[in-house]
């Protein structure tokens, strides 16, 4: 970590550099906020404790159906585990025990292809870590799957399909995607061969590393640490197994996991590795392929090179709890760009896209770590609500509260344009935003943060997009953007007017409100190498 007094240094020049340059507009005086907390001390309270939103803390099995003990050391490609990882969960489905993957001396290691988990949980203790296989034969789907250049989303299987009733993945190891690494038989990663359609923006079909298919109820993952995945880490599809949210986490609980993507600073060929390095990497994304319903996502650190997390209304997302979470790089606490879902309940109610979401007590660290060579403004984002007319529908009812960002390039940003390229008839219906109690700062930046806030047309404004206590420090009137939308300020002090073309603003500032104080833990981060300053 830089000193503070080097931060303001650095700050200093940038700035001087700007006025020496001139024919710009005015900027205004950076200023630095780069304290970072001390990891809270052992025995403290836990975190969500006493939290009423939120269900109890998850607990480890009480029971194991089977225990596997790890017969090496490192990922050995010629000594696979996938048969006796494969049988015990399959022996083991639909019981009380879990599957639990032990360590044996210095032989920690578990390596595998593609597994199916149904109805049984895999416990991954402490100090172990499964590995997904590099051969990308294990993988095998369409014929694509493992080959460069070729565009085909679906080419591969996932690592780990999870279906069934109350199935789970938990403990304190590891697994790991190694998707930075070469494959079997090639000199190219998993990375490379989605970054090769990073131009003509491709969809590579590497393995999702957990990937949720349709009616799965009850998901639990707790306390699991998730590295390098080849693709998206976790994919959400699971709802209360009668359709009703009685309490939320019914559905799916998200609980302490830590998602660090690329977790080394080098891979085994010695190339260097940032999260640009990792193109579609999403941390956790709740409705990719069906409903996810009910659900808790809380007290989880997340870096990646995608979306930290990603709510996906392609078919129907609802009534979930996002909270006491930490992100540090990433393209944001996200939703979208899929929002044109439509779900008809038991009680016939259609239900559209993505509503009654509550997020609070986050937030987003993009000084946490370098994000690298080829980075983009999206590298760097915090609240981003995403959807364009190819894919557009009902966004509603999305509450933010105490949220503090560092260091984001778009602070806030409500798009209806997330792809222009793209054109269709599915309009974006971006309804009720509430912001509350935001606050964006600056430690290492020399740019502006910037605001968007846009509805898709005058017959489908935005809004009404109500800000509470919103400072985002350091910005200016040329870095907020706005258009087609219905926007109230108030009760408490916002320190930007958002004008612009069909822009209904509501200035209803009564309190003389201070912006919230904002501590950023220190984050798990890629060790060192000897030398090197950050």
């Amino acid at each position: 970590m830089y000193s503070k007094w080097w931060s303001v240094l650095l700050g200093a020049v940038a700035m001087l550099v700007a006025t020496a340059c001139g024919g710009g507009p005015d900027i205004a005086e950076l200023t630095y906020f780069c304290d970072t907390a001390p990891p809270a001390p052992h025995g403290g309270e836990r975190c969500g404790e006493g939290d009423p939103n939120l269900p109890p803390e998850p607990t480890f099995p009480t029971e194991i159906c089977q225990t596997l003990v790890a017969e090496k050391s490192s990922p050995d490609e010629n000594n696979i585990d996938t048969a006796r990882l494969q049988a015990a969960l399959t022996a083991c489905r639909g019981g009380t025990g879990a599957v639990k993957l032990v360590a044996n001396g210095q032989n920690n290691a578990f390596v595998s292809g593609h597994l199916a988990l149904d109805s049984v949980i895999l416990w991954i203790d402490a100090g172990v870590t499964l590995y997904m296989s590099r051969n990308a034969e294990f993988f095998q789907k369409t014929g694509s799957c493992g080959i460069i250049g070729i565009n085909d989303s679906g080419a591969c299987n996932d690592f780990i399909s999870v279906s069934g009733t109350n199935p789970g993945i938990v403990g304190d190891g590891a697994i790991d995607g190694q998707g930075d690494q070469p494959l079997v038989g090639h000199d190219y990663s998993w990375w490379q061969l989605s970054n090769a359609l990073r131009i003509i923006d491709g969809s590579i079909g590497n393995p999702t590393m957990i990937n949720l298919l349709t009616r799965t109820t009850g998901f639990l993952i707790y306390r699991i640490n998730l590295y390098n995945s080849a693709k998206f880490h976790v994919k959400i599809t699971s709802s209360p197994t009668d359709g009703t949210c009685d309490w939320r986490g019914e559905g799916f609980t998200v609980w302490g996991i830590n998602i660090l993507t690329p977790s080394r600073w080098f891979n085994s060929q010695g190339l260097f590795l940032t999260p640009h390095s990792a193109r579609n990497t999403d941390g956790v994304d709740p409705g990719t392929t069906s409903l996810a319903t009910c659900g808790v996502i809380a007290c989880n650190t997340i870096s990646t090179s995608d979306d930290q997390i990603a709510i996906k209304g392609g078919h129907w997302v609802s009534d979930l709890t996002i909270a006491h979470n930490h992100f540090g790089t990433g393209h944001g606490m996200s939703i979208g760009s899929e929002t044109y879902g439509r779900h008809t309940t038991p009680d016939g109610l259609t239900h559209r896209g993505v509503e009654k979401v509550d997020i609070y007590d986050l937030t987003i660290d993009a000084d946490s770590r370098a994000v690298g060579f080829e980075s983009s403004s999206a590298d760097s984002n915090g609240i981003r609500i995403k959807s364009d007319s190819s894919r557009g529908g009902v966004v509603n009812d999305i509450t933010y509260t105490n949220v503090c960002m560092r260091d984001m390039s778009n602070a806030i940003l409500v798009s209806t344009a997330y792809n222009p390229l793209f054109a269709g008839t599915s309009y974006p219906e971006f309804g009720t935003f509430t912001f509350k109690d935001v606050r964006h700062v600056t430690c290492m930046g020399t740019t502006q943060p910037v605001v968007t806030l846009e509805g898709f047309n005058s017959l489908r404004p935005a809004g009404p997009i109500k800000l509470d206590n919103v400072v985002i420090d350091n910005i200016g009137p040329q870095a907020v953007a706005a258009e087609y939308a219905n926007i109230e300020l108030g009760p408490g002090k916002v320190n930007f007017t958002p004008t612009g073309h069909s822009v209904s603003l509501t200035n209803a500032i009564t309190e003389d409100t201070k912006p919230i104080p904002c501590v950023f833990p220190k984050l798990p981060t890629p060790d060192m190498p000897a030398g090197w300053l950050r």
